[in-house]
């Protein structure tokens, strides 16, 4: 295979045969102009043709990028991910990818026009985080491309992506919690049905939407045990039930005798309530229900926490970090890392290590006292 080169006006093009169309036979040319010198254009020439020949040249597409992510969203991502996360990556797609890179030519993106795209975003005040979230995207739909032989290079690889500050986590001490827990279990009628959803967070580690999707068929009450199998999600106008975040979620949770006491406390309650309201009551079997047996949502649960803390008057944190008191005071107490990210559902124990990595100082103070306490406890028998 040899190139053919042409001098237009003050400037050299070559033209190579690349293949034949897989439709119509035909032989397919590419050329190349802009060259300033013969050589520059012989030594592009045969890069191009040792890529021919090693079936390594790509004919890019030149459709346009937002076409062909919406396409792979809706016929790649869609599969891969739970609804929820799926609802959630298609909103960051429509709100800020395509806005900013959907009209380009698919092959014409450059790293360039990612990074510029991020710098934008950081400027606008979206933290590194969010960055991190729209990289995940761009980079695995122009990986898709090139494996589909679309583009010949992933520009996503070649971009730099700020650093994400680890947040120190904001937990509660014991008496913290133990405030909190007295002063709603004493607030107005109205806000009774929110009470379980505390004490499993608080009590169990569990994440706020497998809280809200736990079904009393999930319960064993006799033993004290709940089942994680389903997480509560919601996309604009809809609740529902999906699986958990990961294989290692769904998973059996023993339950301190507290905490199962007020389970049966609720079922106590729902009965009233089921008698009370007669046909109107909504059976779906929730532990955690509104007073007409339906679902109580993510948000109402996150809405009606921050009102809970200013009653009770504890330090304000999220919802989710209810999740990370637990985790912090088990290892506090010296409870082996790998039952508390069993516990947790976390997929492996290099997460909980890694997540609760400020309680490790502790853990080794414990362990100091405890074998030092050991050796002089086996001492004092010996002698």
């Amino acid at each position: 295979m040899k190139g053919y080169f042409r001098k237009r006006g003050s400037k050299w093009s070559f033209t190579v045969d690349i293949g034949r169309d897989p439709e119509t036979g035909k032989r397919k040319q590419k050329t190349v102009s802009g060259f300033k010198t013969k050589k520059e254009a012989e030594k592009a020439c045969a890069e191009m043709i040792a890529q021919v020949e090693n079936r390594q040249y790509v004919v890019e597409s030149k459709e346009a990028y937002g076409e062909y992510l919406l396409n792979y969203m809706n016929n790649v991502a869609r599969h891969a991910m739970r609804p929820s996360g799926f609802t959630n990556q298609m909103y960051k797609v429509k709100k800020h990818i395509l806005p900013a890179l959907g009209q380009m030519k698919l092959k014409d993106i450059k790293p360039m026009h990612i990074q510029k795209f991020y710098s934008q975003k950081l400027s606008e005040g979206f933290s590194p985080a969010s960055i991190h979230s729209y990289h995940a995207i761009i980079s695995k739909s122009l990986r898709q491309a090139k494996n589909w032989g679309l583009i010949q290079e992933n520009a996503a690889s070649s971009v730099s992506l700020p650093r994400i500050q680890k947040k120190q986590l904001k937990t509660w001490s014991l008496d913290e919690i133990n405030q909190f827990l007295h002063a709603i279990s004493k607030r107005d009628k109205r806000y009774e049905p929110f009470y379980i959803i505390y004490v499993l967070a608080i009590y169990s580690g569990m994440r706020k939407g497998e809280i809200l999707a736990i079904q009393w068929k999930d319960c064993d009450l006799e033993n004290g045990y709940i089942r994680v199998q389903r997480t509560l999600a919601k996309t604009p106008g809809k609740l529902f039930f999906q699986e958990p975040k990961t294989a290692q979620s769904i998973r059996t949770i023993k339950l301190p005798d507290f905490a199962l006491q007020a389970l049966k406390a609720q079922k106590i309650k729902q009965k009233a309530w089921r008698l009370q309201l007669g046909a109107a009551y909504q059976d779906l079997d929730l532990v955690a229900s509104d007073f007409d047996g339906g679902m109580i949502t993510p948000s109402e649960a996150d809405h009606d926490f921050k009102r809970a803390c200013e009653h009770a008057g504890v330090q304000k944190i999220r919802f989710h970090d209810l999740r990370h008191t637990h985790a912090t005071i088990l290892l506090q107490l010296g409870e082996n890392p790998k039952v508390v990210s069993e516990r947790l559902g976390h997929g492996n124990i290099t997460v909980t290590l890694t997540t609760y990595s400020h309680v490790l100082p502790i853990m080794q103070d414990n362990l100091a006292k405890n074998f030092d306490d050991a050796l002089k406890n086996t001492s004092k028998k010996s002698i």
